[in-house]
């Protein structure tokens, strides 16, 4: 999928989450920002998206150093989950990351959530893409955001316990706080919008609930279903009748 019609070298690995719920949702952009995808325990689905330009730029003097904050999480938002996650998925598009094989920050990078681990930058595998999310020459890193080289990446988690305290903290703060722990902070230029067409940079949408394709109706639509169905069996046996009776005339 692209924004760019007819294009040879269209790609859906930035539009397609490693959760179970596959592809997200309409509206956010094939590169930029930070994507953030929740399965709930009954299969909700919860996606979101922060600006690139709402994010941090330059070099961080504190550790762990704050990315953005995507804020929206209303108990609304948090109850669809069922009371809980099963699957989270996190996209990033960087240029420059400098954390792939052979880089100085390899290795040395962590993802956190609300002050939780969410992985190592060096172990997401990420595509380089042009301005528009089209697939680059650079193809895939096997591991790490690199070196002059605009990537976007998925980190996911399926750990229980994991998910159990990010939940929890989503809940208690109604906000996700995106922070990068680096070993040796301070040495690397961040600029989550080089890179992006400027169509993307300020693409953002606030959490957003999409039920499981399997959801059961609520009890009052299976009534209404039933009421309606038994009324059109009662008129077609009224209008079979009629149209007999009619005949022995």
């Amino acid at each position: 999928m692209s924004v760019v019609a007819g294009s040879a070298h269209a790609t859906s690995f930035t539009l397609t989450s490693p959760t179970s719920g596959g592809t997200v949702a309409a509206g956010i952009s094939p590169v930029g920002g930070i994507v953030l995808d929740l399965i709930g325990l009954n299969d909700t689905r919860v996606t979101s998206q922060l600006a690139a330009n709402q994010l941090f730029q330059g070099f961080y003097s504190n550790n762990p150093g704050n990315i953005g904050t995507q804020t929206g999480f209303t108990s609304a938002i948090t109850g669809a989950l069922g009371g809980g996650l099963k699957q989270a998925a996190i996209r990033f598009t960087l240029y420059d990351g400098d954390t792939a094989a052979g880089d100085f920050d390899f290795n040395d990078n962590r993802l956190r959530l609300n002050g939780l681990n969410f992985g190592n930058w060096s172990s997401v595998n990420a595509q380089n893409t042009d301005a528009n999310g089209n697939a680059g020459s650079a193809g895939f890193s096997s591991g790490g955001f690199r070196n002059d080289t605009l990537d976007t990446g998925w980190f996911s988690s399926s750990d229980a316990a994991l998910l159990t305290s990010f939940y929890n903290s989503v809940v208690n703060t109604q906000q996700v706080v995106y922070q990068v722990d680096d070993v040796d902070p301070g040495e690397n230029f961040y600029d989550f919008t080089q890179g992006i067409s400027s169509n993307f940079t300020n693409v953002g949408q606030g959490p957003t609930v999409q039920p499981p394709s399997n959801a059961v109706p609520e009890p009052f639509t299976i009534l209404g279903s039933l009421t309606a169905g038994g009324i059109g069996v009662a008129l077609r046996r009224k209008r079979q009748k009629q149209e007999k009776e009619a005949a022995k005339v």
